[in-house]
């Protein structure tokens, strides 16, 4: 196999035997039609220096089709080699009296259980090493392996720690921005683009000036004039509100306007000064024409006198 070669070539031969199995496949086109065993020699660091001693293939017939097997020799021990070995060589007590002949022959009859041995363990130790395979690409590819996701998923949640109701993509997108936290902070046209992405519509932001009406003067006959008593009604703050405007072009249901409201709500929470109130409002572009059942009081529609 002509990949084969290209592969024994390359520099991948001297990663680590999962990673090379992983750069392999995208190089040869996948597993489709073929069959990979793996082959371990056993550790002798002395006989071996790279994880990866060679890789062979040969063509077999099942059922009038022709199949590709490709073997991948590791210098890692076995099964085999990590069970007692009474349990494949029975202890033969030494005869001196044993001839060089009959010494010669005892090697070659154990060498050969040896192999027997090694080839009966090739499915197990191919099995293990598919499992190591896994774990390995969920390192190599976290953003895109299955599993990772799901890790990462988990592992968003418990650094957002709150109750949001977002889907897992939502959720995975959300603990990427929190990443880069001070620079979306109170920077409102990055915040649009992160709504943006986030709610798939477009969320226009803005500062609005914040009125006390509640008076925090004391009563007349109580109070110091210009200090605890004054003669007007509301009164600016110093910090302004900010208004974060849904702009929608697209049907959305009451309970799902309420829903993005509130994750809107919740998202500028982690980027504005807790001291702002944020006010989330409603806006479409679709005409501005009553339709029954489809516009909603307050939110789309205004009832005028």
């Amino acid at each position: 196999m002509e990949k084969l070669e290209e592969i024994k070539r390359s520099e991948i031969i001297s990663f680590l035997g999962e990673v090379c199995y992983i750069e392999m496949l995208d190089i040869i086109g996948g597993k489709e039609g073929k069959n990979f065993w793996i082959k371990n020699k056993g550790m002798n660091s002395r006989a071996f220096s790279k994880d990866i001693v060679d890789l062979t293939s040969y063509n077999y017939v099942v059922n009038d089709d022709i199949k590709e097997a490709v073997f991948i020799h590791l210098s890692r021990n076995s099964i085999y080699h990590q069970l007692p070995e009474s349990f494949f060589h029975p202890l033969v007590i030494s005869n001196p009296s044993m001839s060089n002949a009959e010494v010669v022959d005892a090697i070659r009859k154990n060498k050969k259980v040896a192999a027997d041995n090694l080839r009966f363990f090739i499915p197990f130790d191919t099995k293990l090493f598919e499992k190591r395979v896994r774990l390995t690409n969920r390192y190599l590819n976290i953003f895109t392996d299955t599993m990772s996701v799901k890790i990462l998923y988990q592992l968003a949640r418990k650094i957002i720690d709150k109750d949001i109701p977002f889907s897992k993509e939502q959720y995975y997108k959300f603990f990427l921005k929190l990443c880069n936290a001070e620079k979306y902070k109170e920077n409102l046209p990055l915040l649009e683009e992160l709504l943006q992405q986030m709610m798939g519509y477009e969320v226009a932001l803005s500062y609005q000036k914040h009125l006390h009406k509640a008076s925090p003067f004391g009563v007349l006959g109580e109070g110091i004039l210009g200090l605890t008593l004054g003669l007007q009604g509301e009164t600016p703050s110093e910090f302004e509100d900010l208004k974060a405007t849904m702009i929608v072009d697209k049907e959305l249901d009451y309970k799902t306007i309420k829903t993005d409201m509130t994750i809107i709500h919740m998202i500028l929470e982690y980027f504005i000064f807790s001291n702002r109130q944020i006010i989330v409002e409603f806006q479409t572009k679709k005409e501005a024409a009553i339709v029954l059942g489809e516009n909603y009081l307050g939110y789309n529609t205004v009832l005028v006198a």
